[in-house]
């Protein structure tokens, strides 16, 4: 991977959907958890069955525009229509957001 943005490790394994593994889909919905877990997904229905833990390098070199998300502060989300659409970023409900981090939506 010739540039990895991300300040987590690029091992650090993250849930995705194998919607989007599969190439059916692309991410539309991630989101940045106060345990500092990330969840790259479709935006789609799910169930148990759709989830796949991979890494995050892994899923950056599937999707490189996830690049635009290495600075989504702890406790905040973002969404987009399709690859062609620029992420809107948003604080997740019942999360812990940080004052600080605001600037970075």
């Amino acid at each position: 991977m010739a540039h990895y943005p991300f300040s987590d490790r690029p091992e650090l394994l993250v849930l995705t959907c194998t919607h989007v593994l599969a190439g059916a889909d692309v991410t539309l919905c991630c989101h940045h958890f106060n345990d500092n877990s990330w969840e790259f997904v479709c935006g789609g229905q799910h169930t148990e069955e759709d989830a796949v833990v991979l890494s995050v390098g892994e899923l950056c070199e599937l999707d490189p525009t996830l690049h635009l998300l290495s600075d989504l502060p702890v406790g905040a989300c973002a969404t987009r229509k399709s690859r062609a659409y620029a992420w809107q970023k948003g604080r997740i409900a019942g999360e812990d957001f940080y004052p600080a981090a605001a600037s970075r939506l």
